[in-house]
C-alpha cells in the first residue's frame, strides 16, 4: 500500500468537520495543495517491500549515516486568533510534516514542516532538540550552489550565530532545497551531515 500525503487529504477534511460544534458554522479549512506538499522532501511512497526510504548522508570523516523516514503527518490546527479551547472556530489551517531519523540514533532527527494558511504557506526546518528555522519559500538564498561536487538549484541557507567553543554541537548552518531536502547541516565544533 502506497503512503502519500494525498491519502491524508480526506482525513484532514473529515477532521475539520468534526472540530465544529452544533451551534457553529463549519470552519473554513486552508487545504494543502500538491505544490505545498512538494516541500515535504521525504514523502515518496513507501517502496513495494514496505521498508521506509533511506536517505544517505556522509559526516565529517566521510562515513555514511543512514536516515529513514519515520513520520509523515498531517493535521488541521486552529487558524490565527483561534485555539482548540474556543467554542467555535471559523478558520482552520493545515499543517504537515515529514521526519527522518538516523537509524543508529546518534545524530539528531531532521524534519520539514509546512503550515498552509488561507493566504500563505510557512515552511520550517527542524533539527531535533536544536532548533526550528523558518525559511521564506519564495526567496532561495542561492539560485544554484555546488556542494560536494553536485550542483543544487534554489538552495536556502540558514546561518545560526555562535562559535565553536560556546555552541559546540549546536546547528551552525543548514543548506536545504525543495527537491532534495537537507543538503547539508553543519554543527559548531566541526561535525556535519551532507548528502
Amino acid at each position: 500500500m502506497k503512503l502519500t500525503l494525498k491519502n491524508f487529504m480526506p482525513f484532514v477534511a473529515g477532521l475539520a468537520l468534526l472540530t465544529s460544534c452544533e451551534n457553529c458554522e463549519t470552519p473554513t479549512t486552508a487545504q494543502l495543495t500538491l505544490e505545498d506538499t512538494n516541500w515535504l522532501a521525504y514523502v515518496n511512497p513507501v517502496p513495494s517491500d514496505g521498508k521506509p526510504d533511506t536517505i544517505r548522508f556522509t559526516n565529517e570523516v566521510n562515513a555514511t549515516i543512514k536516515f529513514v523516514r519515520t513520520q509523515l503527518h498531517s493535521a488541521t490546527v486552529p487558524g490565527d486568533g483561534y485555539s482548540f479551547e474556543d467554542k467555535c472556530i471559523e478558520q482552520m489551517d493545515t499543517q504537515a510534516s515529514s521526519v527522518i531519523q538516523d537509524v543508529a540514533r546518534k545524530m539528531p532527527g531532521l524534519a520539514v514542516s509546512i503550515l498552509r494558511k488561507p493566504a500563505d504557506l510557512k515552511v520550517h526546518l527542524l533539527v531535533d532538540g536544536l532548533g526550528v528555522y523558518e525559511i521564506d519559500e519564495q526567496n532561495p538564498t542561492h539560485p544554484s550552489l555546488t556542494v560536494n561536487n553536485k550542483v543544487y538549484a534554489n538552495v536556502f541557507e540558514v546561518n545560526v550565530p555562535g562559535n565553536d567553543n560556546d555552541n559546540k554541537g549546536k546547528v551552525k548552518q543548514i543548506l536545504f532545497n525543495k527537491t532534495d531536502g537537507f543538503i547539508k547541516v553543519d554543527f559548531y565544533g566541526g561535525k556535519h551531515l551532507q548528502l
